[in-house]
Formats: structure tokens, C-alpha cells, sequence
């Protein structure tokens, strides 16, 4: 067996290499993670499990990112030595889904809408109203038919309207 000489010591090659295995940094269990917590509607493919690595969530086809939601989830190392990935905000939601501002819209202008038209109704019924001509008062008239036109009844002349010539 070879051996060294360190400070006058002899130290055989098997205890040289126990040495080192001793200093070496310990492997401890959990500096990889396991798979990734599943998100609804969302798929992730994982090129590496080790400590420290990121990786990004992708929506499925027919859906999408909600706005303020993050895919992005990384291997770190708990306070128990062990590795777990960090849970996304991500929130995948129908590409064809309405916002609620739209919805909104919708709902207060279907009223305002109906009672506009309902508005109108009543204004086009008292014009058509207005406009048709007024029946007959109970009370007979005169026939003008009957009297004559021909200067009168009583004989006189009217010389305010007509002057005589």
C-alpha cells in the first residue's frame, strides 16, 4: 500500500480517502423535488427536479392566463431539508370567457333598453292621438244647411260686413 508522509506522519491512502469523504459536503435526501402540484387546465413539462430550478406552467388549448396570476413555481429547499416546488398563483380560464365589466354593461343596458322602447311606445300613441280628429260634442248643432244664405233671416241687411254701394 502506498503511503504519504505529512508532517511525519504516515497516513495510508484508505485513510487519506475516509478523510475526504468526511469533509466532503453530505448528499443529504430531498435536493430534488418530486412532481409539481397539478394545476387545473394547465400542463407543465419539467426539464430538471434539482434544487433551485424554475419552471412554468402552460395553459391548455382553449384557455388562458388569468391577468395578475403567475405559472412560474421553483425547487427550494424547506427548513426540514427537503425539496418542494412552490405552489403558482396560476389560474387558467376560458380564452372565450366575457370579463365582468362587459357583463355589467350587459345587464344594466337590457333594462335601460326596455324602458326606452316602452318610452317611445307612449310617445308614438298620444302623437297618433293628438292627430286624430276629435269626435262630434253630444250636443246638437245647428245645421248651417238649413238656414239660408241670403242676406239673413230677418230681412235686414248687414251694412257693418257689407256696405251698401
Amino acid at each position: 500500500m502506498a503511503c504519504l508522509r505529512l508532517r511525519g506522519c504516515r497516513i495510508s491512502d484508505f485513510s487519506v480517502l475516509l478523510l475526504l469523504l468526511q469533509l466532503w459536503p453530505p448528499v443529504t435526501p430531498g435536493t430534488t423535488c418530486s412532481t409539481p402540484t397539478p394545476i387545473e387546465h394547465a400542463d407543465i413539462h419539467v426539464k430538471s427536479y434539482e434544487e433551485n430550478s424554475r419552471e412554468r406552467y402552460i395553459c391548455n388549448s382553449g384557455f388562458k392566463r388569468k391577468a395578475g396570476t403567475s405559472s412560474l413555481t421553483k425547487c427550494l429547499r424547506n427548513g426540514d431539508n427537503t425539496a418542494n416546488w412552490t405552489t403558482p398563483s396560476l389560474q387558467c380560464i376560458s380564452a372565450h370567457s366575457y370579463d365582468d365589466s362587459r357583463a355589467f354593461a350587459v345587464s344594466v343596458s337590457i333594462p335601460v333598453a326596455v324602458i326606452c322602447g316602452v318610452g317611445v311606445v307612449f310617445l308614438v300613441v298620444c302623437y297618433v292621438r293628438s292627430r286624430q280628429t276629435p269626435r262630434t260634442p253630444s250636443v246638437e248643432m245647428e245645421n248651417m244647411e238649413d238656414t239660408p244664405m241670403t242676406g239673413g233671416t230677418n230681412g235686414r241687411q248687414d251694412t257693418e260686413n257689407y256696405p251698401m254701394a
